[in-house]
């Protein structure tokens, strides 16, 4: 089975060559023997298989024809139990708000899943409509905290417990400035303040564009958009806000730097106001959020990856303009794009 560049090599990463290639050679004896045990039929589309950065997705047909598909979870030796709390989430979540899982099997990785349109998700909207149907998305998948998966609230102490020793690196980050502390301070109480939530709700934590298809009609006629591939966590829903702020960056709707960062700033009130969450709390954790990436894309940086420099750019943008910062006359449009 032929395996997409971006997957083997992050598997590869991950995993080492031995273990990848092992996986890689064992997905045809697999995807054999689950078609066989859940009576699908293969069911190749133009551009299949599909592969992200952790999976490999399969097109079949289920036995009463219905749109499916195999998603095989690569190995992950830095987080075994990953694919488990996905599946978790998932089972929580029922199909309501994300995708419905219709089958698995836990040794090799594997789940049937329905097939949504995979080639429409949320960027075919306009950023206008975005917030209303990604509040309700939101809304919908607001259920009770899954035992045994991580918490924000741990995350964000482990921010803490680092953050002396990563404001440290904004020494050698030449975009950084005096007035950007500010910035840094505010993310510093923000992460407190996540820390010290007492919410556990189920959380979708990269709930971006890329990872929200289309459905196909019901019964009834009705389709409606799911979420795929989460990131689940435990913790306040607020935290679920920021993937979005920092995608599409190149059509925010403003010419002037400042008028960019002031659209920003409003799109993610919307957004917090449209999921029924705390404003304040939204943005603020959008901040933690785009301030811990910036430090992250500052030590992979100084570890010897050039292109990252763009990336902890981009993130302090975003952090400065939810500050109410200046962004000092960087056009969010020549931003680098993520990846």
């Amino acid at each position: 089975m032929r395996v997409p560049n971006v997957l083997y090599e992050t598997a590869r990463e991950i995993n080492g060559e031995h273990h990848t290639h092992a996986w890689t050679r064992a997905l045809d004896f697999m995807a054999v023997e689950l078609i066989d045990r859940w009576s699908l039929t293969l069911d190749p589309q133009p551009t299949s298989p599909w592969a992200g950065c952790e999976s490999l997705v399969l097109p079949v047909l289920t036995q009463e024809r219905r749109p499916a598909i195999i998603r095989f979870a690569a190995p992950n030796v830095d987080n075994p139990r990953v694919h488990a709390q996905i599946l978790d989430a998932l089972r929580a979540w029922n199909g309501r708000g994300a995708v419905q899982v219709l089958a698995d099997d836990a040794s090799f990785r594997a789940t049937l899943q329905e097939r949504l349109r995979t080639e429409t998700n949320l960027s075919a909207l306009p950023l206008d409509q975005v917030p209303a149907t990604w509040g309700q998305l939101a809304q919908a998948l607001r259920v009770p905290g899954v035992p045994g998966l991580v918490r924000v609230q741990d995350i964000a102490s482990g921010w803490l417990d680092r953050f002396e020793t990563d404001s440290a690196l904004l020494r050698e980050f030449p975009d950084f400035t005096p007035a950007d502390w500010s910035v840094v301070n505010a993310a510093r109480m923000w992460i407190e303040r996540l820390a010290r939530s007492e919410d556990s709700w189920l959380l979708h934590a990269d709930l971006h564009y890329y990872n929200i298809l289309a459905g196909h009609p019901d019964a009834s006629g009705i389709a409606t958009w799911k979420a795929i591939d989460p990131q689940p966590l435990n913790g306040p829903a607020e935290y679920m806000i920021a993937p979005l702020l920092w995608n599409r960056m190149t059509e925010i709707p403003a010419v002037d730097p400042e008028g960019q960062a002031a659209w920003l700033r409003e799109f993610a009130s919307e957004l917090c106001r449209c999921a029924a969450v705390d404003p304040a709390l939204g943005v603020g954790a959008a901040v933690a959020r785009e301030v811990e990436n910036m430090f992250w894309y500052l030590r992979s940086a100084l570890g010897g990856t050039p292109k990252a420099w763009g990336d902890a750019a981009r993130s302090l943008w975003v952090a400065r303009a939810l500050s109410r910062v200046s962004v000092h006359g960087m056009n969010a449009h020549r931003l680098k794009l993520l990846g």
